[in-house]
Order: structure tokens, then sequence, then C-alpha cells
């Protein structure tokens, strides 16, 4: 039971990042053959918002994920409602850094900035190397003893 819901949630979380460098190639492609002409202002004001969102969403995709897995865990001891609300977490600190991608490619695509291309790239990096699942850790979340321990 332990190991196929680990399987799973890896095979979600490679699926997701295999349709989002997909999307990004596809749109790369696509944006470099359109042009967008937009007041500076405008091109400010998203830009500054799209960055804004990557640069607030990913401390707090970690933040979130760190105290709701490790230290305001359920208080009963069931293993499938820990599962539950272990992959919710990991769910929702993708679907943040989601967000801030998706909101840094719109103003890469629609006004041509090279520095939300930049935050697409290091959404990416952090989707990869930060939100990957890791078994052990999966693993140690449901031991018994850290349970109590940050319980209590």
């Amino acid at each position: 039971m332990k190991t196929d819901w680990i399987k799973k949630l890896t095979i979600t979380y490679w699926v997701i990042v295999g349709i989002v460098f997909l999307l990004v190639a596809f749109a790369f492609y696509w944006s470099n053959s359109r042009m967008f002409l937009y007041d500076q202002s405008d091109r400010t004001i998203g830009e500054s918002i799209a960055i804004l969102t990557m640069l607030l969403g990913i401390p707090i995709s970690l933040k979130l994920y760190h105290v709701y897995t490790r230290e305001k865990l359920p208080s009963e001891k069931d293993e499938k409602r820990m599962i539950q609300h272990i992959v919710k977490w990991f769910l929702l600190r993708i679907g943040i850094v989601l967000v801030a991608l998706v909101l840094n490619f719109i103003a890469y695509v629609v006004f041509g900035s090279q520095s939300a291309f930049l935050c697409v790239i290091i959404c990416l990096v952090f989707l990869v190397f930060f939100c990957k699942p890791n078994r052990n850790d999966l693993t140690f979340l449901l031991k018994t003893d850290h349970e109590e321990k940050t319980c209590e």
C-alpha cells in the first residue's frame, strides 16, 4: 500500500512535468513567430505581476508544504487519511508553482519579456528539482514516531 501511492504520485508528477515542458516548448516555438505590441506601461505592469507571482509563489509553496506535512499533521493515526493529506499538499505545492509559471509564460508570450522567460526557466528548475517526490521523505512522513513527535 505504501509504495503504491508513492508510485502513483511519482507518475503524476512526471506527467505534469512532461506536459509543462511540451507546452513551454510549443509556446516558445509559436511565440517566436508572433509579435504583440503593447504600451510600455502595460508591459511593465504585466511583467511585474508575473515576476512577483514567482517571487512570492515559490517560497510560499515551500513553506506551506513544510508546515502542513511536517508540523500540522492530522491527529488521527489513519494511514489513508495521512496519505490524502500529504498528496493534497504535494499537489498544492505544484499548483502554486504552475500558476507562477503560467503567468510568467503569458508575460513572455504576450510582451516578449526576456525577464519573464528567465522566470519561466526558474519555475521549471524549481518544479524539477524541488517538487519531485522523494520516496524516503514520503515514507518518513508516515512513520508513527514522527507523527507522535510533531502532533503534540
